[in-house]
């Protein structure tokens, strides 16, 4: 007799590497579909976690409580405009810092396309958090990827963790909690290093990509980082949320004045085609993931309309 999670696991919606225009969490569980009515009745009655095939070859556990996994299980969809620019970005030897890793979507994504002779560095400060990247990276037996449990900010020091119930873990903070729907589930204290130390104690000699998404303290982050930026310019991915940011007696204008001083173009990803389009200052940003460019990268992007086949990547 097949197990509720192997069934689960045969059933779940297969990931791949596309765009979608104006994705937002929970978007796709809209369509009109007996397989997704299936899918969301057989992933009520799962209790523990299960592993999927996901992009790449690469294997995930799905947890049952939680946000990102019901996507992923659902629709194949997180984030997919993000990861369809990473697998035209990132390289062979390329050193990708995924700063809140979470159970490492990203880190596992980047580490397949680094390979062997590149380097990913995952930091994550939730002890529940951590235990679970750690687990998708051994079930995947990635062998280029260092982990750290510590939080990233301006300074080094210890802080107080707002660790969300496991259905939104995407919002644990260091500030308060943005959203009404999110619940405590406890406080722990985490270590606090500022990004400049970690890549000079581990002695990387380059950074290429930065991917930033720590609930309201990206310009904290991006301020103990600022060595680190001026030395490599890295490309980077963060989340802008004048919501988050906040919480932590921040806002997107810091960001983005921050990121232009130092040299950086900033791109949206365009809601009608899910491409990168060149971003406009906003007095107000929702959850918007931004790249921001140096002046001195050689990737650009060149966006001559609406249409795919019209983008292109150099």
């Amino acid at each position: 007799m097949v197990s509720c999670a192997r069934f689960a696991s045969k059933i779940a919606k297969r990931a791949s590497l596309k765009l979608y225009p104006n994705w937002r969490l929970g978007v796709a569980e809209t369509e009109k579909s007996w397989v997704l009515r299936l899918r969301k009745k057989i992933f009520e009655t799962i209790k523990e976690p299960f592993v999927i095939r996901w992009l790449n070859e690469l294997r995930i556990y799905i947890y049952p409580e939680e946000e990102i996994s019901r996507s992923l299980f659902l629709t194949g969809y997180y984030e997919p405009n993000e990861f369809f620019l990473l697998n035209r970005i990132l390289k062979p030897g390329m050193v990708f810092i995924d700063v809140g890793a979470n159970i490492g979507l990203y880190t596992l994504f980047a580490s397949k396309k680094v390979g062997r002779k590149g380097v990913i560095m995952a930091i994550e400060p939730s002890k529940r958090e951590f235990k679970k990247l750690k687990a998708n990276i051994e079930l995947n037996k990635l062998i280029n990827v260092r982990f750290l449990q510590v939080a990233i900010s301006n300074y080094q020091g210890e802080v107080e963790l707002l660790v969300a119930t496991e259905e939104k873990s995407g919002h644990n903070t260091l500030g308060s909690f943005a959203y009404d729907s999110v619940a405590l589930q406890g406080k722990e204290r985490v270590r606090v290093e500022r990004l400049d130390d970690i890549v000079h104690q581990i002695g990387l000699q380059r950074v290429d990509i930065v991917k930033v998404d720590i609930e309201g303290a990206e310009y904290s982050a991006l301020q103990g980082a600022v060595n680190t930026l001026a030395r490599f310019y890295p490309i980077i991915l963060l989340e802008l949320s004048d919501r988050t940011l906040v919480q932590q007696d921040g806002n997107s204008g810091q960001v983005w004045n921050f990121l232009v001083q130092n040299g950086y173009s900033i791109y949206v990803f365009d809601e009608q085609t899910g491409l990168p389009s060149l971003g406009v200052k906003k007095p107000y940003f929702d959850s918007e993931n931004i790249i921001a460019i140096h002046k001195t990268s050689k990737v650009r992007f060149s966006i001559s309309n609406q249409k795919h086949s019209s983008s292109k990547w150099r």
